[in-house]
């Protein structure tokens, strides 16, 4: 035999030991998985349950990292789809979705996993893999609660890898979401990390009314909290920011608009009246009831209710009622405060006790 045909020959005897390998290899994971999600389905308790839970996620990356170490064609999207579907196949609990960054300069291949499991709490998954071949490692994992998805976000001209990844809890009331979202950037030297979080430090989330997300920009619009908020009000106040990269790394308000604004100024003030009331402040109630004869008839024991305000035909631009309750010989009396806004801001131009 001639030695390049002995070469190829060779070359191909190699690469069907290293396929019928993967097929083992897939097949005892493969069991393992069944294994571990049956364990998952049967947890007794929060604890078992996480312990489930890291050891899906622990096969699902041996998975992942065995193909990409494996190389090509072992390491191509379409290849490590292949493997994770037969996973879902397995338990059909599970959805697992990868994408691929490719390399830009020095910075290698992000490989970046999506994985959920249905009706577990906090089980959200995205994990970060760099490099092909066997240096490919899992760079970073972030678990959250609720709905993931993600953009990859194309690379600008400091060729950074941006991953944009939100979590969406179920809804509400009153039209309102949680939503988790993180920036992760990818650098040179496969270095990665988060450049930015949105919601509490807890996270738990920031509560949303809606969020649209596209390269380069997230809106989100949601209902801040405020003095008088009330929930389930019609046309509440709500602002809306836009958030585009910034300079510094992260995200950043670039612009935010807002909409039906009176009611929170409406409600800073009432709240200053009930607090100037409680308060016994002279000074503070004559500035916000310029009427004497009204100022004279004000109970001293005046609390809001949580009651939507009551807007006439003219809308804000005519009075507002706000409802309140004076506590009088351990019955509750409710009242109606009417307010009318001028150039100096919110005053109260009438107040009456509803019931008698």
């Amino acid at each position: 035999m001639r030695p390049q045909r002995f070469r190829g020959a060779l070359l191909i005897g190699i690469a069907a030991l290293l396929l019928a390998a993967a097929a083992v290899s897939a097949q005892d994971r493969l069991e393992r998985f069944r294994a571990v999600t049956r364990d998952l389905a049967t947890a007794a308790d929060a604890a078992e349950r996480e312990r489930a839970v890291q050891a899906v996620y622990e096969l699902i990356d041996a998975e992942v990292l065995d193909s990409l170490r494996g190389g090509e064609p072992f390491a191509s999207p379409v290849f490590i789809r292949e493997r994770l579907d037969a996973l879902m196949e397995a338990w059909g609990g599970a959805t697992l979705r990868v994408l691929r960054i490719p390399e830009a300069g020095r910075r290698g291949p992000i490989t970046v996993g999506l994985y959920s499991l249905a009706a577990v709490e906090v089980s959200g998954s995205l994990r970060l893999y760099t490099g092909i071949g066997s240096g490919a490692s899992l760079a970073a994992v972030s678990t959250q609660d609720g709905l993931l998805d993600a953009q990859v976000w194309p690379p600008g001209p400091d060729r950074v890898a941006r991953v944009l990844a939100l979590w969406s809890g179920p809804p509400a009331a009153h039209g309102m979401r949680a939503l988790h979202a993180e920036l992760w950037e990818g650098r040179e030297g496969d270095r990665v990390g988060r450049t930015w979080t949105l919601g509490p430090a807890a996270g738990d989330g920031m509560r949303v009314t809606e969020w649209r997300a596209q390269p380069g920009e997230l809106v989100i619009r949601y209902q801040p909290s405020y003095p008088g908020w009330k929930p389930g009000c019609v046309d509440q106040m709500e602002e809306e920011d836009h958030y585009r990269p910034s300079a510094a790394g992260g995200l950043a308000v670039s612009r935010r608009q807002i909409s039906n604004a009176w009611r929170r100024e409406l409600g800073v003030t009432a709240d200053a009246l009930f607090r100037a009331i409680a308060i016994e402040d002279t000074r503070a109630i004559a500035q916000l009831v310029p009427a004497p004869g009204l100022r004279a008839r004000l109970p001293a024991t005046l609390v809001a209710e949580p009651v939507c305000e009551q807007i006439g035909p003219s809308g804000p631009r005519g009075p507002v009622t706000v409802a309140a309750t004076e506590v009088r010989e351990g019955r509750r009396v409710p009242w109606a405060l009417s307010w009318t806004r001028n150039a100096a801001g919110w005053r109260l131009s009438a107040a009456r006790p509803v019931l008698q």
